[in-house]
């Protein structure tokens, strides 16, 4: 199995952007979004506490208000929790996605190289034949002279093949 850096790479740095993009776009505004809920609940509570030093007959108000309260802040975390999975996901399909177009490019790319070498190589090949016979057709005087043309010829193209 070979490893494969640019790909790698890429998905590091796909990584680093869906983390900084999650971070920017979904916790922070539901970080600010609870914040400031809390910071309302906890001013609500304030406000009924005193209202209760104040008038011992408010204690029934206060319960209400603190309940009412709590339940909110319980449907806002639930709504932002649903969300942020919502958006979380439809990210992570997105990215995957791309990742399979770069893929297939990559892919596509490599065929076609692969087309060319071949090509170059076939084009290669005619010619050391054409080459190899018109020797072997110059010097066809007897057939040991065809023998060492033969032979030096296998041995030339023995030494491209390596190369």
């Amino acid at each position: 199995m070979q490893i494969h850096w640019y790909q790698l790479l890429f998905q590091i740095i796909n990584f680093g952007v869906l983390i900084f993009v999650l971070n920017k776009f979904l916790y922070g505004p539901i970080v600010k979004i609870i914040d400031q809920r809390n910071k309302k609940i906890q001013d609500g509570i304030k406000a009924a506490e005193k209202s209760m030093e104040e008038k011992a007959s408010l204690g029934e108000f206060k319960k209400k208000i603190q309940l009412k309260a709590e339940k909110e802040a319980t449907e806002i975390l639930n709504k932002a929790r649903k969300q942020a999975n919502e958006q979380s996901k439809q990210m992570v399909v997105e990215s995957k996605e791309e990742a399979q177009t770069v893929v297939q490019k990559e892919f596509d790319n490599l065929k076609e190289k692969l087309k060319d070498e071949e090509a170059k190589m076939k084009n290669r090949i005619g010619n050391l034949v054409v080459d190899m016979t018109t020797k072997v057709l110059e010097e066809s005087l007897s057939v040991t002279a065809q023998h060492k043309v033969i032979d030096r010829e296998l041995k030339a193209l023995e030494k491209t093949k390596v190369k």
